[in-house]
């Protein structure tokens, strides 16, 4: 009957799958618009400092599963000893007389021994388990630490674009302060304008200086961080666009996977993931405290030699060798009552665990909401800054027509293209601020088509 329903089932989920991805292909991120951007969060995967770590963290967890699973496992020791030693045996006989002889001993006793776990309640299967949900948990943290890293790159990227036109902003209005401050020391100079004036000018000339260099600065730094970030060689400037094209806001595509979203159960985000597995850990662990006052059952094969001298007062020695198989039984009859005070422990756990989850759920559910709820506004604060950047654009251009008929100056030009500047920093800011958001919703619902990097890890 149940595989009845999950045939019957199949196609509506197929059908929602498809849906999913329809809806994530229309939201806009940055690799769309730049591909070396995505071919720069390809090679994160295996270049990034960051990924390098978490990459060990997975060889632990493996290695961890492989300790854990080791429980399962039969073991086998063995020992071997060479000594020699000085032995001095008495005698009493009936008479009372007695008499003692000195020797010296050269032994070398062996022992080998396989035992393997025959019957421990599922305590061993449990360990063996634990190991392997660890390890899901390491590899579902890897997967989302490498979407936060591809999230973190993601905006360091557009925020260089953003910083690329600060500078040339910076330059544009150094050379313009420049060219007001020679034109006004000439004034100066035939005592047109006064001291205070021309010092107030110099000061302003000398403080876009120093934003100049401050702004040139800032984008060196950021481009070496994000080089280091990546796991890249130095950014140089071609390898930054010079402007973030505008983006286009599907918000019916926000609400059909947000409704997908909030319809699951369980929430499929890395955090949701790593606590049911947790929880599964501690039922396990539930379940191995309450056979600590059972008895356990193992099989045994061995083998054993020793060597005894002076055999009913001779010097002579002889050797016992033991071939042997069987079962051996221990029973932890009592601890002081520890074992159930560790029981009662692993339940109270168990039922914070079930606390935080729902609490998880609740708040995923809502981060979620808040998250497509914010797009849309920045959606929308990005569509005024994308208004205001064409009527600058457009004032810009009557200016520049007015200077060609001579009714407006060099410096009427200059100041519009200052304010074109301006309102081109605000735009891309704002499709800065939502794409970045963009990017966080298809993170939080476990969305974000970056992750297909990691296809084959």
């Amino acid at each position: 009957m149940k595989i009845l329903r999950l045939f019957l089932t199949l196609p509506l989920l197929v059908a929602n799958l498809r849906a999913a991805d329809a809806a994530v292909n229309e939201l806009v991120l940055p690799e769309q618009s730049f591909p070396q951007l995505g071919a720069i969060l390809q090679q994160a995967v295996q270049q990034s400092p960051r990924m390098l770590n978490r990459a060990l963290d997975l060889e632990i967890a493996e290695n961890s599963r492989i300790a854990a699973r080791a429980a399962l496992l039969p073991s086998f020791s063995a020992s071997v000893s060479y000594y020699k030693s000085d032995d001095r045996s008495s005698y009493i006989y009936t008479d009372q007389s007695s008499s003692a002889n000195s020797y010296r001993v050269t032994k070398t006793p062996y022992s080998a021994t396989l035992t393997q776990p025959l019957f421990h309640w599922n305590e061993r299967r449990n360990i063996a388990r634990v190991g392997e949900i660890q390890q899901m948990i390491s590899q579902g943290q890897y997967r989302d630490g490498y979407r936060l890293l591809a999230q973190e790159l993601r905006t360091a990227y557009l925020r260089l674009i953003v910083q690329k036109l600060g500078v040339k902003r910076a330059r544009f209005f150094l050379e313009f302060t420049n060219n007001q401050l020679k034109q006004q020391e000439e004034r100066w100079a035939k005592k047109v304008i006064s001291d205070a004036d021309i010092s107030g000018i110099r000061l302003s000339a000398e403080r876009a200086q120093i934003a100049m260099e401050q702004t040139e600065f800032d984008y060196q730094v950021a481009k070496e961080s994000f080089a280091r970030l990546a796991g890249m060689s130095a950014l140089g400037d071609d390898a930054i666009p010079d402007s973030i094209p505008v983006a286009v806001h599907p918000a019916g595509s926000f609400e059909r996977l947000l409704a997908g979203f909030l319809s699951q159960k369980d929430p499929p985000s890395t955090e949701a993931a790593t606590l049911r597995r947790q929880l599964e850990v501690e039922s396990l662990n539930y379940a191995n405290t309450k056979t600590r006052l059972r008895p356990k059952m193992n099989a045994v094969v061995g083998v054993s030699q020793d060597q005894q001298n002076n055999l009913y007062g001779t010097i002579d020695s002889y050797s016992l060798t033991s071939v042997y198989a069987g079962v051996s039984v221990y029973w932890n009859i009592f601890d002081g009552f520890a074992t159930g005070a560790a029981v009662r422990n692993s339940l109270a756990r168990r039922r914070q665990m079930e606390n935080d989850y729902k609490q998880l759920t609740e708040r995923l559910a809502e981060q979620a909401q808040n998250q497509a709820t914010h797009a849309g506004f920045s959606a929308r604060n990005m569509s005024i800054a994308d208004r205001l950047l064409v009527n600058s654009e457009g004032s810009l251009k009557t200016v520049q027509e007015d200077f060609q008929r001579g009714t407006k100056s060099e410096a009427d030009v200059s100041q519009f293209r200052l304010h074109l500047f301006d309102a081109q920093h605000n735009a891309y800011t704002a499709r800065l601020d939502y794409l970045w958001r963009t990017g966080e919703f298809l993170g939080t619902i476990m969305e974000d088509p970056v992750l297909a990097n990691l296809a084959d890890q």
